[in-house]
């Protein structure tokens, strides 16, 4: 089951309207004091102690927050330093909250539906409806998905519910598999002879690091604003670059599954050559700019929701390694790769190959017989190819 979380803008009362607002802004004023509260009793991370620290304290200072909101701003404030913690940031800043956002639950609300929402109002033991501005695709979930208790925030003095709703998955048809390798210049490289390239991406993320490591040398005031301006914008031309590429893929294939190379701790296990010594300080630095975890995660969430999935297999020796006998005998040079009978294949369509292999399912792909690749370039298709040529299999092949 999958979940697709829509925005929707409520319409209500001038006076309901300024209450919800007091509310959110108590809300977010009393995570704050609990995280400071907390952090300087260095109190244990545990639901209890947090309860026995927290609840009468800030009860008795935000007087217009319910019970269960309180409860639901202590445990916030737990899952934020848990996660402080698990990742080992030891120099974190205490978490504060910014926006104005409160989860509810039904002691806040009832009666959501297509038509509306009641809501708790200043006065005690009394609710007002509150209507929706609606879209069609909301309309039709509401009509046909069951849906999960909404957040509220407010977004420049308007307030809105964000209502998650539970999407049914499609079924899977077939079982066959799509073996993709992932690269530094090519996000991607699939079995069925597919890659995708953004040079335009590429060039203007190399322009946004050239500026902020001249940015970080300078050190002023002024340029770690704009660096952080510079990050942000980087961010999101990475993101943007993931959810194109994803989509592309998932469009250009019927296989069911969807099998990637387990590049976790990555960095580690290629940093050093094949004789022990560690490889040049930008090595791990180029290997950081690809999001290779970012877009399996988005991937994974695209694909689930037509029905496929995207399972991950050991990446060892799959770009040595020749997809047709399974034998480590020929040379990768660049991305060539050199069969022992003089075959020439691209190197990342053959460890696409080879990952598509180890996921024991039938492979979508076949050999292709001119030897080329098709680039996914935003919504064009472009075949590339090289000056290579070679034979195998009786016929001329181009690279």
């Amino acid at each position: 089951m999958e979940y697709k979380t829509y925005n929707i803008e409520l319409q209500m009362s001038e006076n309901t309207r300024n209450h919800w607002m007091s509310l959110l802004a108590q809300t977010r004023e009393a995570f704050n004091f609990c995280a400071q509260l907390v952090t300087e009793k260095n109190t244990p991370l545990n639901v209890k102690t947090f309860h026995n620290e927290c609840y009468d304290a800030i009860r008795e200072k935000y007087k217009m927050i319910p019970a269960q909101g309180v409860i639901k701003t202590y445990k916030e404030v737990l899952s934020a330093l848990r996660s402080i913690k698990r990742n080992k940031h030891e120099d974190a800043k205490t978490p504060q909250r910014k926006q104005l956002a409160l989860h509810l639950d039904k002691r806040m609300y009832s009666k959501l539906s297509i038509d509306g929402i009641l809501l708790s109002t200043s006065e005690k033991g009394h609710r007002e409806f509150c209507t929706f501005v609606l879209y069609d695709q909301v309309r039709e979930l509401f009509n046909t998905c069951n849906f999960s208790d909404p957040l509220i925030f407010a977004r420049n003095g308007r307030l809105f519910l964000s209502v998650p709703f539970e999407v049914a998955t499609p079924p899977r048809v077939g079982d066959t598999s799509l073996g993709v390798d992932l690269g530094m210049k090519r996000l991607f490289v699939t079995s069925e002879g597919k890659g995708f390239v953004d040079k335009e991406y590429l060039a203007k993320r190399r322009k946004l690091r050239f500026l902020k490591n001249k940015l970080k040398k300078k050190g002023t005031k002024s340029a770690k604003r704009h660096l952080k301006k510079l990050s942000h914008k980087e961010y999101n031309l990475s993101k943007d670059m993931q959810l194109r590429a994803a989509k592309a893929l998932i469009e250009s294939t019927d296989a069911s599954y969807i099998v990637l190379e387990d590049l976790k701790k990555l960095k580690q296990r290629t940093s050093k050559t094949k004789n022990g010594g560690f490889k040049r300080k930008k090595h791990n630095s180029a290997i950081s700019q690809v999001p290779f975890a970012n877009f399996k995660e988005v991937l994974t969430h695209k694909a689930a929701l037509v029905g496929k999935q995207v399972i991950t297999v050991s990446p060892i020796w799959t770009s040595q390694t020749d997809s047709r006998t399974n034998k480590r005998d020929g040379v990768r040079q660049g991305c060539r790769y050199y069969c022992s009978d003089r075959v020439v294949f691209d190197a990342d369509w053959n460890a696409a190959v080879n990952i598509a292999i180890r996921s024991k399912h039938p492979i979508s792909s076949a050999l292709p017989i001119d030897g080329r690749l098709t680039f996914l370039v935003g919504k064009a298709l472009l075949a590339a190819s090289s000056s290579v040529t070679f034979n195998g299999g009786g016929q001329a092949h181009t690279l």
